[in-house]
């Protein structure tokens, strides 16, 4: 069977949760089913050298002269007509009509239609239609039990055109080979609303917040003009925040490392990666009681109400105080982060594309 990928978002926006989760989908694929995965990539594209011995192919995406990936079904149509794929895997955007293969596509999760995020109503509009046009998808893929949840809940799509695969952790996130002193508390991630950020900075202005390690904010919410904005508010300067931009594994790895914990305080999230590249890494976790938080972290991390900011204090001062608690969240953290590999997930999703194309067959 002969697997198209969409791996177009690895290149786009390779610092970012969707391009990060296209860019180790595709390499664990053709890892797994070497000789059967055409890899669909933007022209110009820097291809990892390992991927040229194990692919089918590589197939520079025509796309139109306007419009953005929204709009791109001609591209697509056009593409698909000279290459021979079984199934067409779409891990990011928005799901053209009328392709002419079976299409699985990914579910993160329903966040634009519950929450103000992004913030920027055309943002969100064109997040919203990118969600909705999961309906024309053959079988979605969801990254978690809560993500195929609000899929139905908010989408409509049927529960027996969902299938749950988790995503998985990259082998760079790893421990130590020394235990280090925890050197800050870290966050990693975007800026949007619900990933809530002011509460950890309205933590940061508690009475003894000043004993805990200062905060790094990696990722996009470290570039955020609002959230600089909100931390100044705040009273909060260079002594207690630390700003790092995009990193790659190894530079967010090391980050991971030298933490007191990884705060995940979002209201909604469909997976929330950067709780388990902590554990993997050795680092306690504190996130949200919300989203797919639970059921990603399960007993591993602190789950807290993510708008109490005096329990996330009070959380981190007891780690800060009791270095045996924090050894026992490590311990767990690593148990439960080796339950989730790229591999795996992989090699589940071929079971969708599987029983896609038999669907497809069955309906020709």
């Amino acid at each position: 069977m002969r697997i198209g990928f969409d791996a177009r978002a690895a290149f786009h926006d390779p610092h970012r949760g969707f391009g990060r989760v296209a860019a180790a989908l595709a390499d664990a694929l053709v890892r797994v089913l070497p000789g059967d995965v055409v890899l669909f990539v933007p022209h110009g594209a820097p291809i990892p050298a390992p991927w040229y011995s194990v692919v089918a192919a590589v197939v520079p995406l025509r796309r139109p002269r306007r419009g953005a990936f929204a709009f791109d079904g001609p591209a697509w149509r056009f593409t698909l007509r000279r290459h021979h794929i079984d199934v067409l895997h779409l891990p990011t955007w928005t799901i053209p009509r009328h392709l002419p293969v079976p299409v699985v596509a990914t579910c993160y999760d329903a966040t634009p239609l519950r929450f103000p995020s992004p913030p920027e109503r055309w943002r969100r509009h064109r997040a919203r239609q990118a969600i909705r046009s999961l309906v024309r998808a053959d079988l979605v893929h969801a990254i978690s039990a809560h993500a195929a949840a609000e899929l139905s809940a908010f989408v409509g799509v049927a529960r027996e055109r969902i299938r749950i695969v988790h995503l998985g952790v990259s082998e760079v996130f790893s421990p130590a080979a020394q235990p280090q002193e925890p050197a800050h508390l870290l966050f990693v991630g975007g800026a949007d609303p619900h990933k809530n950020v002011a509460m950890i900075l309205d933590m940061l202005t508690l009475a003894g917040s000043e004993q805990i390690p200062p905060l790094v904010l990696a990722g996009a919410a470290a570039t955020d003009r609002h959230v600089r904005a909100l931390a100044r508010a705040r009273g909060l300067d260079e002594r207690r925040i630390r700003y790092v931009g995009p990193t790659d594994d190894h530079e967010l790895s090391e980050l991971y490392r030298r933490a007191l914990a990884t705060l995940v305080p979002s209201r909604n999230e469909g997976f929330g990666l950067p709780a388990l590249e902590a554990m993997a890494c050795g680092c306690p976790v504190l996130a949200a009681d919300a989203g797919a938080l639970p059921e990603v972290c399960g007993d591993a991390a602190l789950l807290l109400d993510p708008d109490d900011a005096p329990a996330w204090l009070g959380a981190l001062r007891a780690l800060q105080a009791n270095p045996a608690k924090r050894s026992a969240l490590v311990a767990a953290g690593l148990a439960h982060a080796r339950g989730f590999t790229w591999e795996r997930s992989a090699r589940a999703l071929l079971e969708l594309y599987r029983e896609a194309a038999t669907k497809a067959r069955v309906r020709g």
